[in-house]
């Protein structure tokens, strides 16, 4: 996990100044301080809890970048249900999804509409590394894949949108398709049947959290 509770009850980045303790269990916590990898904290060796444990780095990197931000509640829950952030004033919940697993963002999609929430996910782009891309549009080689689905239900232009979808780039790492480092929008592609639209301008981690994108749609 990437915070956990101190003894005052605040939820803190991994440190060697404070003690950590597992949100979920209550258990101290390891700080992993590498050079390498991003900081975090990790159970100790024969805890059983599972809480956050199968984290990527890829997410502590946007996890540690919005909680640094100060307007977004990270690692936390809503009636139960864990979210990997939630900014309260926009009412906005974040799922980081590093693969395209659709149980998982339907029941994230579900959940935040039952609590009033405007879900917003990113996708690590290694999610679509089986996919072809051409003419900033992204379509799986196989006619029986049923992804698109998902993105004509929640980001058909013209249509009521009713979540904000977006693709990690990182220029250099595999796969990129060419394009620059950035986020860009997802929109299901209503000329290209079974494929998903690119926007063509991305969003840098630096500019302004929760504008509106120029596409339309909910703000990340």
């Amino acid at each position: 996990m990437y915070l956990a509770r101190n003894t005052d009850g605040r939820r803190i980045p991994a440190t060697r100044d404070e003690s950590g303790y597992c949100p979920s269990c209550n258990e101290p916590l390891t700080p992993k301080l590498g050079d390498i990898y991003e900081w975090h904290w990790s159970h100790k060796p024969g805890q059983a809890c599972s809480y956050r444990k199968t984290a990527t780095f890829w997410q502590y990197g946007w996890i540690r970048h919005y909680h640094a931000s100060g307007e977004w509640e990270m690692e936390t829950s809503v009636s139960g249900v864990d979210f990997d952030g939630i900014h309260p004033e926009k009412r906005l919940s974040l799922m980081l999804a590093h693969k395209l697993d659709l149980i998982a963002l339907k029941a994230f999609i579900d959940a935040s509409a039952q609590r009033g929430l405007k879900p917003v996910v990113i996708f690590n782009a290694k999610a679509f590394e089986r996919f072809q891309f051409d003419d900033y549009r992204l379509k799986h080689p196989k006619r029986s894949d049923n992804g698109w689905i998902f993105f004509f239900s929640h980001a058909f232009p013209g249509h009521k949108r009713t979540a904000s979808l977006w693709i990690d780039i990182e220029q250099g790492k595999h796969p990129h398709f060419g394009l620059k480092s950035g986020i860009y929008n997802l929109t299901y592609s209503a000329e290209c049947h079974g494929a998903i639209t690119v926007g063509r301008t991305p969003k840098l981690k630096s500019a302004p959290l929760c504008s509106k994108p120029k596409s339309g749609g909910i703000g990340l």
